[in-house]
């Protein structure tokens, strides 16, 4: 390993960076502009907002609470790790923070993650517990879709996503469990 970069890491930026095209870097893109830190504000927002028009008023302010601990969570390993982002002629993004863990990842798994927990539990209605399973797929898949994204923009290492998506399913479905749990 040189660097914090492992084979890994190498591989499959060169890769992505041999594969991409530009209609695909166009959507990818898009996909990870819908995945940055305003995308998942705005869907926390809207989660919270329902479970509080539904009378959830702990499930709407743990889900508020478990999101802002978790970026701040984010930004703590960021800073404490320090690992730099993939070189400029394979990045087509301009970043200028540190690149472990995967921000976009990591955001992304944490809200699918409580996503799934507050529909498992009923908080968000019957309709949505009904079609939990493909709610629950979506967004999975919007998560996985969002790291791809970043690793074919070359703004991150495999293993920054790799630690991304694992940080945010855990933290976001421990927390909530654990706020939402009659020992909290």
């Amino acid at each position: 390993m040189t660097d914090g970069v492992t084979e890994l890491d190498s591989a499959v930026l060169s890769w992505m960076v041999d594969h991409r095209t530009p209609w695909v870097t166009d959507v990818m893109t898009v996909v990870t502009t819908v995945g940055n830190t305003v995308g998942v504000a705005v869907l926390t927002v809207v989660l919270a907002a329902i479970a509080w028009r539904r009378g959830e008023r702990r499930a709407a302010l743990a889900t508020l609470a478990v999101m802002l601990l978790g970026w701040g969570l984010m930004n703590g390993v960021k800073y404490a790790v320090r690992r730099a982002r993939p070189p400029v002629p394979e990045r087509l993004v301009d970043l200028s923070t540190y690149s472990f863990p995967s921000g976009h990842a990591m955001m992304s798994a944490m809200v699918a993650a409580v996503v799934i927990v507050l529909i498992l539990r009923g908080l968000l209605g019957d309709g949505a517990r009904k079609r939990g399973r493909a709610a629950a797929a979506v967004v999975t898949a919007a998560s996985l879709l969002i790291g791809v994204s970043r690793l074919y923009l070359g703004a991150h290492w495999c293993t920054d996503v790799l630690a991304g998506w694992a940080l945010g399913a855990l933290w976001g479905t421990l927390a909530l469990r654990l706020s939402l749990s009659d020992a909290v």
